[in-house]
């Protein structure tokens, strides 16, 4: 089965350099945001629910504006 924490690698990642969250919510399936980064500047939000074996994307758009609060 594939681990749906895994990154694209083996490496550890910062929180700075992080493009997203994994979370477990108290009932339901764990689920992800990401931000990925888009040509012109913005970036695209994908959100993800883990089915048990991949990740099913429930919705996505357009940010505009992102910063740390």
């Amino acid at each position: 089965m594939t681990d749906p924490d895994n990154l694209t690698d083996s490496r550890t990642v910062s929180l700075t350099d992080a493009k997203g969250f994994v979370y477990e919510p108290v009932r339901g399936p764990k689920r992800k945001i990401q931000f990925n980064p888009r040509s012109d500047g913005r970036f695209e939000r994908v959100e993800a629910v883990w089915t048990g074996c991949r990740w099913r994307v429930t919705g996505r758009e357009i940010v505009t504006t992102m910063r740390r609060i």
